[in-house]
């Protein structure tokens, strides 16, 4: 930790807090502001000639994440404030970095947060532009007022979805109706993207946006315009966001089966239904319903930003999907890659770029396929990392002689059943007796590991599986894969048990995928846990790098899924993280399916990201590997030590 990073870690002493007042901040007694007509007063506030800051623990910013639906997560001597909103939308802020993460967007505030005692303060205006709300000023008065933040069109052709999202739930209401256009309105939001879009899709010719009403009672309006012979379904609600269907020709594509009367309003026939004798034009094109739990997603943003290594392209993608990609050589250094199953929430883009790329574009290219496709400057270094929230695309600025044409994946529950990539909060204590169907289960024996039903036939021997491999390269950042990464770490963890007296058998020695290469990941994770299970192992090890879709979260983590686990994820924990320096994720209770389906205690360590700089370069060292085989090693010995295998125990 650098000397910058120790002066913010210790703000609570005294001569930090002289240092704040020297910069300016003076701690306010309270201040009121107006939301969603109730009065809440902030009394943690601190300020600056930058701004003001406002304290985790005040209890005004708490009441207004709570109406919100938002949650938030810090504690004392964390680095991270993470607050997230239903949508779900992931604000991540850093103790003494000035910049900030919006989901897959970044900002810069005016000032970085900083700790003072044990509270975290933020920059109060970033925050509240975050949260997508914009201060107003009413008569004396400042009104915290929603703001609706996109309306997006799903889908080309002649059928599309209208999406609306704002800070706050919509309830829409049809404000007029006509041949020509149909007018939304949508009560307590104001509009901060005020303007006429061209949409040619659906029918949908155009769309206006505006705001009138007052600035404690203000209304959103939305005009659509569309061309004669377009009709609209029922408007839905999904998650607080407003949703309608349009169809030309006649025909609107259904959003649900069934809709709940309260979500809903009387659907408008703008044009009359097509008779038997009256053809379409051109034959509909039904886009694939929305749905996540059946595996249907959304891509809901695209992002290029340059690098000092080069350019990475973020595609943002809410639900499951599988996706391939190719690449063609030079002379035509073209790449693209295709999400399956899945929707463009915005219109088709066509953007010019910088080096090593020259453009990017992304359209619908069939109802259910969702293609990116980026023109390379040259036979430039590119790879593909999937996680449960979407896809990143690194292009570095070195050349390769002879790159990788095509590759496979998914996106979604199914990557991050194999590949945790996503922040997950802590298991407590009492949660220990709860399955995921809610039946209760007395797990009180397996608190600290006594008891249990498995019993190891051969139980000097330790299973190891170095995560992904083969066809599967998990994250990869700046050249190094977690493939790679992982292979290393586990051989160094064999070797050292081994020369302690244990027997040990790996997944694979090689880099090789263990089922069959482009295998699904049932069956490559089932493949790895037959291993384990048809050999009678005392212990299941699989380890791991982890990654995000932004630098900020580091550490170390030690997942478990079944109470036999949990000893042994414990014993590991609090051996290795000391011995790593890495931040101490804890132990966490996942449902990932290698720990899940190993009949032995079994763990799954993340041992630190790709994504972050910091970890990055440890994992990186040769040297910091040894270490984590170490420290991994000394968990299982204490493990063993305080579990001997007789009887009943494990």
């Amino acid at each position: 930790m650098n000397s910058t990073r120790r002066f913010v870690v210790r703000t609570g002493s005294a001569v930090a807090l002289l240092v704040l007042l020297a910069t300016g901040f003076v701690r306010a007694d309270s201040a009121s502001y107006t939301f969603a007509n109730q009065t809440l007063t902030f009394n943690h506030l601190m300020r600056t000639a930058a701004g003001t800051a406002v304290g985790v623990d005040d209890p005004g910013f708490r009441g207004l994440l709570k109406s919100l639906g938002a949650t938030l997560t810090w504690h004392p001597g964390e680095r991270y404030v993470l607050i997230a909103t239903p949508q779900p939308l992931v604000l991540n802020f850093a103790i003494g970095q000035k910049r900030y993460d919006m989901g897959l967007l970044s900002g810069t505030a005016a000032f970085a947060p900083f700790v003072q005692g044990n509270e975290a303060f933020l920059p109060f205006e970033d925050l509240i532009r975050a949260l997508s709300l914009a201060e107003k000023n009413d008569g004396g008065t400042t009104v915290l007022q929603p703001q609706l933040t996109s309306v997006d069109v799903q889908g080309s052709g002649t059928q599309a979805i209208v999406v609306a999202h704002a800070a706050v739930a919509l309830h829409p209401r049809v404000l007029s109706e006509a041949p020509d256009r149909v007018v939304y309105e949508f009560d307590g939001v104001a509009s901060s993207i005020d303007g006429t879009r061209d949409v040619n899709a659906g029918g949908i010719r155009s769309m206006q946006i505006a705001t009138s009403g007052s600035v404690r009672d203000p209304h959103a309006t939305l005009v659509l315009n569309v061309a004669p012979n377009t009709r609209h379904d029922v408007p839905h609600s999904n998650s607080g966001d407003f949703e309608v269907g349009f169809g030309a020709n006649g025909g609107a594509p259904p959003l649900v089966a069934t809709t709940s009367a309260a979500n809903v309003v009387p659907p408008v026939q703008t044009a009359p239904a097509q008779t038997q004798n009256t053809a379409p034009t051109t034959a509909p094109v039904t886009p694939a319903p929305i749905d996540n739990s059946s595996g249907g997603a959304n891509v809901t943003g695209i992002s290029v930003q340059q690098t000092g290594g080069g350019t990475t392209v973020t595609i943002a993608v809410a639900g499951n999907a599988p996706y391939e990609w190719h690449r063609l050589r030079e002379p035509d250094n073209r790449f693209w890659i295709d999400i399956k199953n899945a929707q463009l929430q915005s219109g088709a883009r066509d953007e010019a770029e910088a080096d090593p790329l020259t453009a990017m574009r992304a359209r619908q290219v069939d109802p259910q396929t969702v293609r990116v496709a980026l023109s390379l400057s040259g036979p430039n270094e590119l790879s593909v990392s999937p996680s449960a929230t979407g896809i990143v695309i690194s292009i570095g600025n070195n050349t390769v002689a002879d790159e990788v044409r095509s590759g496979t994946g998914s996106i979604g529950s199914v990557v991050s059943a194999n590949e945790p990539q996503t922040l997950v909060t802590p298991v407590p204590p009492e949660d220990y007796g709860q399955q995921s169907a809610g039946a209760t289960i007395d797990y009180s024996p397996w608190k600290f590991g006594g008891g249990g039903s498995y019993v190891p036939t051969n139980p000097k021997l330790i299973v190891i599986d170095p995560g992904h491999g083969g066809s599967d390269r998990g994250a990869i950042r700046n050249g190094l894969s977690e493939a790679d990464v992982n292979l290393d770490m586990a051989k160094r963890l064999r070797a050292v048990l081994i020369a302690r007296g244990w027997q040990v058998q790996m997944t694979h020695t090689t880099d090789v995928d263990v089922y069959q290469p482009n295998d699904s990941a049932r069956d490559e994770l089932q493949a790895r846990d037959d291993i384990a299970n048809h050999s009678g192992a005392r212990m299941f090890i699989s380890i791991h790098a982890n990654s995000f879709i932004n630098s900020g979260p580091s550490g170390t983590t030690t997942y478990y899924s079944k109470p036999i686990d949990i000893a042994l994820a414990d014993a590991i924990d609090h051996n290795l993280v000391p011995l790593l320096g890495t931040k101490d994720d804890g132990v966490i209770k996942a449902r990932y399916y290698v720990t899940l389906h190993a009949s032995m205690p079994a763990v799954l360590i993340e041992t630190a990201f790709l994504s972050n700089p910091d970890d990055f370069a440890k994992l990186d060292s040769p040297e910091w590997r040894q270490k984590v085989a170490q420290g991994i090693a000394d968990g299982v010995d204490r493990y063993a030590a305080q579990y001997p295998v007789s009887g009943n125990a494990q």
